[in-house]
């Protein structure tokens, strides 16, 4: 067992100790779900109720991957909410439907559209835990970037907070699918004018909120850019589609998938029994 591997192994353990759990699973209620998403930078939750088929046969696989998540060199905790008698949280949430699962990444709730079984939900969270989007403070923190890159540069430019921001939490998504391919993703932020880039870059402004592709060897001042993005004025208009395809006409092939959300969620929360109408769910398998 590594060093590394050791040291995150019982940072996990000691931050979920307090917390009781069943199968792997970590249970959460309205009085400790505030403490736990603290103590846990990356963490997913289901939202289930104890009737609902699918939560049912969601269950198995849900405390498999909980169980070999922990054995990854950055653990992430798997976790579960009775929605049915945590009515608040699962209001605060927007819990639609059973089971709805949520991605939190250092407090802030996103919807989890990954796979539904054990193995395709381990997959997932070993690729969350090893990404990290890389976030640029100075011009040599550009500049050390670029000496380590052998591949082109996306700067995103963002204002403060960027967690309330739609464009940044679509930016990060792109930023998430392009992991291992020939493109570097990295973001500054600030209350005022993103500090590394010159008040003009090849002639012209550099958008904020915007994007700017640049070439690891033309990091010097001025810095030469391959091109760059201006949000556009709908927030719907800023996918991973509309990211790609502007990659791809500078010059940088990626693919970057667009995951839709599966509407399996019932509306009607009157019929709480076993013979609740499945009609309306999708198969996770």
């Amino acid at each position: 067992m590594s060093r590394r591997f050791a040291r995150a192994l019982l940072a996990f353990c000691a931050a979920v100790a307090a917390f009781p759990e069943e199968e792997d699973v970590v249970v959460l209620t309205a009085d400790n779900f505030d403490s736990f998403i603290k103590q846990s930078p990356l963490a997913l939750v289901e939202f289930y109720a104890p009737w609902c088929g699918h939560c049912k046969q969601l269950a198995p696989a849900w405390s498999k991957a909980a169980a070999k998540s922990k054995k990854l060199p950055v653990p992430v905790p798997l976790a579960k909410v009775d929605a049915t008698v945590e009515e608040d949280l699962a209001s605060k949430y927007e819990v639609s439907g059973y089971p709805t699962i949520k991605l939190f990444k250092n407090g802030v709730a996103e919807d989890y559209i990954g796979p539904r079984d054990a193995d395709g939900i381990l997959a997932y969270v070993a690729k969350i835990s090893g990404f990290k989007l890389q976030q640029l403070n100075s011009t040599e923190d550009l500049t050390a970037l670029a000496k380590k890159s052998t591949h082109p540069i996306v700067l995103g430019l963002f204002r403060m907070p960027v967690a309330a921001s739609s464009f940044f939490q679509k930016f990060s998504k792109a930023a998430f699918e392009a992991t291992g391919q020939p493109v570097v993703f990295a973001y500054s932020a600030s209350y005022a004018t993103p500090p590394l880039m010159p008040p003009t870059v090849d002639g012209k402004k550099p958008p904020v909120p915007g994007l700017v592709l640049l070439d690891p060897a033309a990091i010097s001042s001025p810095v030469s850019t391959r091109g760059l993005y201006t949000m556009p004025r709908k927030k719907e208009d800023f996918t991973l589609d509309a990211i790609a395809t502007w990659l791809n006409s500078n010059g940088v092939k990626v693919a970057l998938e667009e995951k839709e959300e599966v509407d399996d969620h019932p509306k009607d929360y009157s019929e709480h029994g076993d013979d609740h109408d499945s009609s309306h769910y999708e198969d996770y398998d």
